[in-house]
């Protein structure tokens, strides 16, 4: 699929340079016998002995058709995320390439915090794994001052950090379970001295935005 993709790209770009700016425009609508008139340029240089030429909307009809059709073959060849099978961000549930790169970058990050996450004497650790609602706790999004949490750093101060100092939040927003399956194993956001720990006090939210991407409940809770 991916050289499909890529043919069929090439093919609509050199289809658009080719034939786009040499086609000729459509005839004016008294010489038109049908609505569009896409055709009837060609019909009547192959009446007159003339070479044939697509007209301009036909021209760009097709290069939009094969560049489409590229596209599609290339995000179709991308395997379907399962939600209880472990797995990183990938074109399948990143909105953007930037986003993807943004996830990555925010990931490396959460591992590092995670590998220097010390408990406090006496009290034990708190780690919060999860998407945007627990990432809401840092006041960001990928890493990001979103607004829209505002304030919500300071009523982690005022509660859970009370009990557990300095808790660990491990989040990064629009994450499924594959997602954290997969940070929790290779992405390093369990280390083993946090894994060991056995004062340690996990709290997991992940799952509604696999229902948002069309999982089922069941594979999901899997």
């Amino acid at each position: 699929r991916p050289a499909a993709a890529a043919a069929a790209a090439v093919l609509g770009v050199r289809v658009f340079r080719r034939h786009f700016g040499a086609c000729p425009s459509p005839p004016p609508p008294s010489q038109s016998h049908c609505r569009l008139g896409l055709w009837m340029p060609a019909y009547s240089a192959l009446a007159s002995g003339g070479a044939v030429r697509p007209p301009r909307a036909t021209c760009l009809l097709l290069a939009s058709f094969a560049a489409g059709s590229g596209l599609w073959l290339l995000v179709g060849s991308q395997k379907e995320e399962q939600p209880d099978v472990a797995s990183p961000r990938t074109q399948r549930s990143a909105r953007s390439a930037a986003q993807l790169a943004k996830w990555f970058r925010w990931q490396a990050v959460l591992a590092s915090e995670a590998a220097a996450h010390t408990a406090s004497p006496g009290k034990g650790s708190l780690a919060l794994w999860g998407d945007s609602i627990t990432e809401s706790w840092r006041g960001t999004s990928y890493g990001t001052p979103a607004g829209r949490a505002n304030g919500t750093p300071a009523v982690l101060a005022q509660t859970l950090a009370r009990r557990w100092p300095s808790p660990a939040v491990l989040a990064i927003s629009g994450d499924q379970t594959q997602h954290l399956l997969w940070r929790l194993g290779d992405g390093g956001e369990l280390p083993p001295p946090l894994a060991s720990d056995g004062a340690l006090t996990a709290v997991v939210m992940i799952g509604t935005n696999n229902l948002g991407a069309g999982h089922l409940p069941g594979p999901t809770a899997e």
